[in-house]
């Protein structure tokens, strides 16, 4: 049987510590990547323990006329990609109004951990929580961090398409979608077209899957859940297991996925179904860039904007989310994030038309079938992983 190989960014060092925690360490969710993200990021942190006691981009409260949102760094960090500074740019020149973005080092995370310390914090909400992050929220709450968003107050709301809703509460309003998929490099290996072409000898040591802890193999360790389901004759576990002993490399994020796959290193990896949108856009080699969707489907990720139960400047959070679900603005997201939206209005550039790849049915799990299952989901990849099952 082939050794399994672990390797991280910088070593061939093993992963450890995996069991029952969420973080996002990926190049954001969709920083000109398609990672959505949760992000895919993505996406909040919710149980990594990083929090940080001091936000970044933390200014004075300014008053009513400004409007304090907390999201993930790469949101805002890269001016020429990222969406936050357009954003913050369009809505401020809209509402006459100031908008101050905040980047924590632990993300949602720290807000949880302040939540619970009892401590205020000055963001009013909170852009890009996926259904697992909120998941994590309402398991290391007392469920009451965010509060239910006031539809009526949202012109675009209603223009939201139903399958992306994944609140039961309906305190997030779904902002964006990614869609996890393969991205191969069709000049050196064959299009995989199932989960089991994965298994063959032709892709031993040739795959790379960031590790569940990063939003991206979270999605991936989903989908085949869906799969092959638990606890079956051959189960989702069993695929895994079959992965890694064919050589499979489970590196620390999805940016260290996409790194080797960039430099060559890895022709296989797991990414995003909007990936040749983002090789266009840079000039890169399509046939490089080659997306499969295995069965023909992916796995869907949504992430959305949501209330801090704790905010007051209410007139300018609900103009903020019905901002961000106009349609122009939804457009220059998905361009920038290279993510698709949620509101059925919105055009998109037809570079994505041409470009990205959409299945019929994408699979998903939502906020009610991941509660109470996805820590025990995976603590048993854990295990399986180091050896254990």
């Amino acid at each position: 049987m082939r050794r399994r190989t672990f390797l991280t960014s910088t070593a061939g060092s093993a992963i450890a510590g995996v069991a029952g925690c969420i973080q996002d360490t990926s190049d954001g969710n969709g920083n000109g990547n398609g990672n959505g993200d949760g992000g895919n990021g993505d996406d909040g942190n919710a149980t990594n323990g990083n929090g940080d006691a001091n936000d970044s981009n933390t200014s004075g409260s300014g008053g009513d006329n400004t409007l304090h949102v907390a999201t993930y760094t790469s949101f805002v960090d890269a001016p020429s990609d990222s969406p936050g500074v357009w954003i913050k740019e369009e809505f401020e020149q809209r509402y006459d109004a100031t908008l101050e973005w905040h980047t924590p080092q632990g993300e949602l995370t720290h807000y949880v951990e302040r939540y619970n310390e009892g401590a205020e914090f000055e963001p009013e909400l909170y852009y890009g929580v996926s259904p697992h992050d909120l998941v994590r929220v309402d398991e290391n709450t007392d469920g009451n961090l965010f509060v239910e968003t006031d539809r009526s107050k949202l012109e675009n709301a209603e223009d939201i398409g139903e399958q992306h809703e994944f609140d039961p509460q309906g305190r997030v309003i779904p902002t964006y979608r990614a869609l996890c998929a393969i991205v191969y490099d069709g000049r050196n290996v064959p299009t995989p077209e199932t989960f089991e072409d994965l298994l063959d000898p032709a892709y031993e040591g040739q795959i790379g899957i960031p590790t569940p802890q990063d939003t991206t193999g979270l999605l991936f360790l989903l989908w085949t859940l869906n799969e092959f389901g638990e606890g079956g004759e051959y189960d989702y576990l069993d695929y895994w297991s079959d992965l890694l002993d064919n050589g499979a490399r489970v590196l620390d994020s999805w940016s260290d996925v996409y790194t080797q796959f960039e430099n060559d290193e890895l022709p296989v990896i797991v990414s995003y179904a909007n990936d040749r949108v983002y090789a266009k856009r840079f000039g890169n080699d399509l046939e490089k860039h080659r997306v499969a969707l295995l069965n023909g489907q992916s796995y869907a990720n949504y992430s959305g904007v949501v209330r801090f139960s704790s905010g007051t400047n209410d007139d300018l959070a609900h103009k903020f989310m019905d901002f961000v679900l106009d349609p122009e603005v939804q457009a220059v997201v998905a361009e920038r994030n290279v993510t698709g939206p949620t509101n059925e209005k919105t055009e998109l550039p037809e570079v994505f038309e041409e470009y990205a790849r959409e299945p019929e049915e994408p699979v998903f799990y939502d906020y009610e079938e991941l509660s109470g299952n996805l820590s025990g989901w995976l603590d048993d990849w854990s295990r399986m992983a180091a050896g254990g099952r």
